[in-house]
C-alpha cells in the first residue's frame, strides 16, 4: 500500500489535470474550427470578413466623379451598400428619412445608416463620400463573413452566427465529454470507498480491502481501513478464542460437578431411607431438595455450552405444528400453579423458519417456565404469535412483578440475579439460553414490561 501511494496522485492533482485537458481540448476544437472557417473561405462559399471594408474603399474611388442624376450603382461592388442623402447633410451627420434621395440598404439597415448606429451583433462603419453635385452618399460597411453568391444574402442564416453558434456547441459538447469521463474515473474511485465499508459492513473480515486507486487521498482512507479491518479481526479472533475457552471451561466444569453431585445425592438418598431423628430427617431432605435443584442448574450449563460450542444442524419447520405443541407445553406449566393461559396465533399456514425444533422448543418453555414462577395464584399468562416484516414474533406476558429498570438492560446476561422482585434462587441461566438459542438463529431476545406485568419477546426470521 505505501509503494502504491508514491504511485498514486492527490485530488489537487486530478482537478488540476482536468483543468489542463479541459483547456487542451477546447484549443484542438477552436483549431478545428478555424480551419473549417478558413476551409469554407477557400473553397469561395462566403468571403473574408475584410470584403466589406475592401469594397467600401473601390467605391469612394468611383464616387466622386458621380452625380445624383447620374448615380451608376451597377458600377458599385456588389457588397457596397449606400444611400443618396440631400445635399444639406454634412458629412457624419445624423439624417432624416425625408433627406434619402435613393439607396439600396433595407430598411434596418437604412435606419441605423441615418443614426450612424450599430447592430446588436455588429459594430458598423461609415463613410459618407460628396458627389461632384453637393449630394452626399453615406457607405455602410462591417467586419463579418457574407455569403460569396448575392442570391445567399438575406435567404440563409447569418453565416458568422451560425459559425460562432457551432463554435460554442462544440466547446459545450467538449467540456460535458471530459467532465462525464472525470466524473466517472471519480465514481469508480469513490465505489472503492463503497466496496471497502461493505466488507466492513458485512462483517466478513477475511477479505481484503478493494484498491489501490492511485488517489492519494482515498488510498490514505482505504489504507485506514484496511488497518481497522485489521485490528478488528484480531480482536475479534482474540475475543472469539476467549469465548471458546470459557465454553470449554465451562462444560468441563459442568462435566466434573456431575460426579460429585451424583455422590452427594446418592449418599442423601440412603440417609432418606433409614429412620432419622426429625431434625436429621429435614437436614437430609433439604440437601436432597438443593441437590435436584443443582442437577437442573447443571443441566442448563450443559445446554448453554453445547448451543455455545456445537449446535444442531437447523432443518425447516413449520410453524402451525410447532405452535400447537407450545400452547399444550404451556397450559401443562400453567395447571399445577392455577394459572391462566391464553395462547393467540396468526401465523398462516405454510408459515415456516429455519430452526433447531429441541434448542427453540426449549428456549420458549424457559420463557413460559420463569412467567408461571413469578406470577401469582389466579394469575394469567398469555402466548402471542404473529408474523411481522419477515420475523416470527413470540410474546410471552405474565402477570408478575415486572422486571426492574436494571434488569431490562442485563437481564439476558449469563448467571443475571439482579432483579430482587424477580428471585427464587435461580442462576439466571434460562433467559441467557433463550437468547443465546434466538441469536444463533439469526433473531433476537427482548426483555420489557406492560402494565399488568412481565412481557419478553423472541423475534426469529421467517422462511423466504
Amino acid at each position: 500500500m505505501e509503494k502504491r501511494m508514491k504511485r498514486s496522485r492527490t485530488l489537487n492533482g486530478l482537478l488540476f489535470g482536468y483543468l489542463v485537458r479541459t483547456m487542451l481540448a477546447c484549443f484542438v476544437v477552436a483549431v478545428l474550427w478555424f480551419a473549417l472557417l478558413m476551409g469554407t473561405i477557400q473553397a469561395g462559399f462566403v468571403l473574408p470578413a475584410y470584403a466589406g471594408s475592401d469594397a467600401t474603399l473601390q467605391a469612394m474611388e468611383q464616387l466622386p466623379a458621380m452625380s445624383a442624376d447620374h448615380f451608376d450603382a451597377a458600377a458599385l461592388p456588389d457588397l457596397c451598400r449606400w444611400v443618396l442623402l440631400d445635399g444639406r447633410v454634412t458629412p457624419g451627420a445624423t439624417a432624416l428619412s425625408r433627406d434619402v434621395l435613393a439607396t439600396n440598404m433595407t430598411d434596418g439597415q437604412l435606419s441605423l445608416a441615418l443614426a450612424l448606429g450599430s447592430a446588436l451583433v455588429y459594430t458598423c462603419f461609415y463613410r459618407d463620400v460628396p458627389l461632384i453635385d453637393g449630394t452626399l452618399c453615406r457607405l455602410q460597411y462591417d467586419f463579418a463573413m457574407p455569403y460569396a453568391d448575392p442570391a445567399l444574402r438575406g435567404k440563409l442564416p447569418d453565416f458568422q452566427g451560425c459559425m460562432t453558434l457551432l463554435l460554442l456547441m462544440w466547446l459545450a459538447v467538449t467540456v460535458l465529454w471530459i467532465t462525464r469521463r472525470t466524473a466517472c474515473s471519480l465514481r469508480q474511485k469513490t465505489g472503492q470507498l463503497t466496496r471497502a465499508c461493505r466488507v466492513l459492513a458485512d462483517g466478513d473480515l477475511s477479505v481484503p480491502m478493494p484498491g489501490p486507486t492511485h488517489l492519494r487521498e482515498l488510498d490514505e482512507a482505504l489504507q485506514t481501513m484496511d488497518r481497522l479491518r485489521q485490528e478488528l479481526a484480531s480482536s475479534l479472533k482474540a475475543q472469539w478464542t476467549l469465548e471458546e475457552q470459557r465454553s470449554q471451561r465451562l462444560a468441563a466444569l459442568a462435566h466434573d460437578l456431575k460426579t460429585p453431585l451424583t455422590v452427594l445425592q446418592g449418599n442423601a438418598e440412603l440417609l432418606a431411607e433409614d429412620p432419622l431423628p426429625d431434625a436429621q430427617q429435614r437436614a437430609v431432605e433439604a440437601i436432597l431438595r438443593s441437590s435436584d435443584r443443582a442437577a437442573q442448574y447443571l443441566a442448563a450449563l450443559r445446554e448453554v455450552c453445547t448451543v455455545q460450542a456445537a449446535p444442531v444442524p437447523a432443518e425447516t419447520l413449520d410453524v402451525t405444528p410447532w405452535l400447537e405443541d407450545l400452547r399444550a407445553l404451556g397450559e401443562e406449566l400453567c395447571a399445577p400453579r392455577r394459572l391462566t393461559f391464553h395462547c393467540t396465533f396468526c401465523a398462516t399456514d405454510g408459515t415456516a423458519i429455519r430452526a433447531r425444533r429441541q434448542e427453540l422448543t426449549r428456549a420458549v418453555e424457559n420463557l413460559l417456565a420463569n412467567a408461571a414462577r413469578f406470577t401469582p395464584a389466579e394469575g394469567q399468562i398469555t402466548l402471542d404469535c404473529r408474523c411481522d416484516s419477515g420475523f416470527l414474533v413470540l410474546t410471552v406476558q405474565d402477570t408478575g412483578p415486572g422486571f426492574s429498570e436494571e434488569f431490562l438492560h442485563h437481564g439476558a446476561r449469563m448467571f443475571s440475579t439482579g432483579d430482587s422482585a424477580r428471585s427464587d434462587g435461580h442462576q439466571g441461566l434460562g433467559l441467557y439460553f433463550a437468547s443465546t438459542v434466538a441469536e444463533s438463529h439469526g433473531g433476537s431476545l427482548r426483555l420489557g414490561n406492560h402494565p399488568q406485568g412481565a412481557r419478553v419477546t423472541l423475534r426469529l426470521p421467517l422462511l423466504r
